[in-house]
């Protein structure tokens, strides 16, 4: 009961427009006080806001949008798309399975999917729109596609997921890679369908040379060097995600300002794009922790997951709402507000019911990755709108298709544990 009041009072203060961290740390004090008194909301306030944030596991976080911010301000997504674009780029909505191809590269050097659909709608929608294709269905796939970025290690999702659930930020990353690769050969088996049932949608592309295409690849060694550096020191366990993290940041730096892709202004400026950033994602760490505090002290994972094996619901039935309160939520909130406000209930309630719990996080991720191109707050969508000037419903119309092509996916995921837990095995 109160519990039910606790979340109808942070629904209303987002309602009211305040920032989601503080309406949860608002929310998580009103019910400290409610259940302890002010004994229990000094106890809390007193150490919670550092203790919350002072971990070595969280410098991860920074480390990894550094490295995206570096990876958009050096140009190297237009690399790979060129490159994709030169070796596909042909065939009949090449410039869409480029774009596809691209978003992986991007994923593979950024945990962003923001300035992942940023730097990609910057570049690939000029050139598609340059090559007949309509607004929609460029920003469509755009948008969709930008999504690979939280999926494909490093990801951000998955390190805050591995931080508040005490689950192997490593492992968690690599678990990434396989549901990564089935989720673009969906995009591209997606554009294939969409092509044949609705013929002319995807112009044909140019013709290119050998020389052309072996030239485009020449680029790619900021590209490669970043993406197996960050692999390798996971995979090999000569680091942890933070080393590896750490490792990528610097790499991305040195790479771009050496090759002139960035000046030292791209860098200050890429380094105060990630302190505000960091510090939007950290406020809300803070308040998801207060208001875990209360949930803790009112016993309310533990009664709820007593309520729901009371009620004699199986377990896939369970996880079956999960999903359904994930796809909700992901509508109306950012993903890393998602997470963190509602992994101190279902982790524990899933975890109980015998699941995996690297699986659960490869889940997670995939439904705050529909999240983010699902109206009205699909993140993705906003981002491609405002650098592209389409309009924001033209936007959401062209992700309509891909959306059910994500939906596909998430059931492989849900129905084929081990695609998520294979290579994790392995480490």
């Amino acid at each position: 009961m109160i519990a039910s009041v606790i979340f109808i009072i942070m629904l209303l203060l987002f309602a009211l427009g305040m920032p989601v961290g503080f309406a949860m740390g608002v929310a998580g004090v009103i019910g400290l006080f409610w259940e302890g008194g002010l004994q229990a909301v000094y106890s809390i306030m007193s150490n919670t806001p550092f203790r919350s944030v002072a971990s070595i596991n969280l410098s991860t976080v920074p480390l990894f949008i550094f490295m995206a911010e570096m990876v958009a301000r050096g140009n190297i997504a237009s690399d790979v798309f060129g490159a994709a674009q030169k070796w596909i780029g042909k065939t009949p909505g090449g410039l869409a399975y480029a774009t596809v191809a691209a978003s992986a590269g991007m994923g593979a050097m950024s945990g962003s999917s923001v300035a992942a659909a940023a730097s990609l709608s910057s570049i690939t929608i000029p050139e598609m729109r340059k090559a007949g294709y309509d607004a929609q269905v460029a920003a469509g796939v755009v948008t969709v596609a930008g999504t690979l970025a939280i999926m494909i290690p490093p990801s951000i999702p998955l390190v805050i997921y591995g931080i508040v659930t005490e689950t192997s930020t490593g492992k968690l990353l690599m678990a990434g890679i396989l549901p990564g690769i089935l989720t673009a050969v969906s995009y591209c088996i997606g554009i294939l369908l969409w092509r044949r049932f609705k013929p002319g949608v995807f112009p044909d592309g140019y013709s290119y040379s050998w020389k052309e295409k072996f030239a485009s690849l020449k680029p790619l060694w900021a590209f490669l060097i970043l993406g197996t550096i960050v692999i390798v020191t996971l995979y090999s366990g000569i680091g942890t995600s933070t080393e590896a993290a750490a490792v990528g940041a610097m790499g991305a730096a040195v790479i771009t300002v050496l090759s002139r892709r960035a000046t030292f202004r791209d860098v200050y400026q890429a380094a105060l794009s990630t302190a505000k950033l960091t510090t939007m994602i950290f406020t809300i760490i803070v308040g998801a922790m207060i208001l875990g505090y209360f949930f803790t002290l009112s016993q309310t994972p533990q009664n709820l997951v007593k309520a729901i094996g009371d009620s004699g619901i199986p377990a896939w039935g369970v996880m079956g709402l999960v999903v359904v309160l994930y796809l909700f939520l992901g509508c109306v909130m950012d993903q890393v507000a998602v997470l963190l406000l509602t992994l101190p209930l279902t982790f524990p309630l899933v975890t109980q019911l015998g699941f995996d719990a690297i699986w659960f996080g490869i889940i997670v991720t995939k439904l705050a990755e529909i999240g983010l191109i699902t109206p009205p707050v699909g993140m993705n969508a906003y981002v491609v709108s405002a650098t592209a000037k389409i309009p924001l419903d033209v936007v959401f119309r062209g992700t309509v298709v891909m959306l059910a092509f994500e939906i596909i996916t998430m059931i492989f995921l849900l129905a084929f544990p081990i695609i998520s837990t294979w290579i994790p095995s392995l480490m």
